[in-house]
């Protein structure tokens, strides 16, 4: 009954909030009146670091410049782990260029000291393969669980092809996302044994229907909705601010590091967790700041 109660909470008290212009949170007033957060989490997506030049909205280059704002405003708020929800690289030539793209990008990350972690993108694994991406950063699969201060996280990978192939190499299509049985059942075990209400972080959307989103979404929710124990969805790609309830699981979609100059183009925030059930997502530069 506790986990049902906090889920009745959040699917009745989501809001949307202003966005926070420039680097400075939309509501710190309404925290004054909450506990200190049980958890707090840097989070970013779609990055998409390149050595090379602008194309279209993309200014891969100046993704360091915004990562350097991003990581020294993480430092300051003091937050317990971090992160990235896919396109952390963007997709390069050859192997030789795109791990070179891949380790800068880790270095300027790393320089935040507190626990990374990682959802697989689709440009992540176009050039290299899933092993030489997940070697780069010491990570024996693209799916897993971690804990931040007795919060619940688990990190989801939909960087398969519908037949199940895995994505890399250049031999997949970007538009074709899906969640392979064998994880499906990985996160069905996790939920039935998860104490606490869970936060699921993944590349692609959950909640749509369209080429931005997992084939099997609708296999995937059903699995979430039955367990009763997700309390939210955080997932990037499409580049946009979105979010919207199904099922009484709220799903946060959030706009891409990478489109426009720096530094007033940019999105970076911080989820904290109350320990009353509240989540907050402090938006920064463009990401819309949410609270519910």
């Amino acid at each position: 009954m506790p986990n049902l109660t906090r889920r009745m909470f959040l699917s009745q008290a989501g809001t949307w909030l202003l966005a926070a212009p420039m680097a400075a949170p939309a509501s710190q007033a309404l925290l004054t009146k909450e506990s200190a957060p049980l958890a707090r989490i840097a989070i970013v997506t779609d990055i998409h670091y390149a050595n090379r030049d602008t194309r279209g909205p993309r200014h891969y280059r100046d993704s360091l410049q915004k990562l350097d704002e991003a990581v020294a405003l993480w430092t300051r708020e003091r937050v317990d782990a971090a992160i990235q929800l896919g396109d952390l690289v963007d997709a390069s030539p050859t192997v030789e260029l795109e791990t070179e793209d891949l380790r800068r990008a880790l270095t300027s990350l790393r320089r935040l000291q507190v626990p990374w972690h990682f959802a697989l993108g689709n440009h992540c694994v176009t050039t290299l393969t899933k092993p030489q991406f997940l070697a780069e950063w010491n990570a024996p699969t693209g799916h897993f669980a971690f804990t931040v201060n007795k919060q619940r996280c688990l990190v989801l990978d939909t960087t398969f092809s519908s037949d199940g192939r895995p994505y890399g190499g250049r031999d997949f299509d970007w538009k074709d996302a899906y969640l392979p049985p064998d994880q499906l059942a990985w996160l069905r075990t996790e939920l039935a044994t998860a104490a606490e209400p869970v936060l699921i972080f993944v590349h692609h959307r959950l909640d749509t229907a369209d080429h931005y989103s997992v084939s099997n979404a609708a296999a995937v929710r059903a699995v979430m909705e039955q367990s009763g124990k997700v309390a939210a969805v955080f997932q990037g790609h499409q580049h946009v601010n979105a979010h919207q309830i199904i099922g009484g699981i709220h799903y946060c979609t959030l706009p891409a590091m990478v489109d426009g100059p720096p530094p007033e183009n940019s999105a970076y925030g911080i989820l904290d967790i109350h320990p009353e059930g509240h989540i907050h997502l402090r938006g920064y530069r463009l990401l819309t700041t949410t609270r519910w």
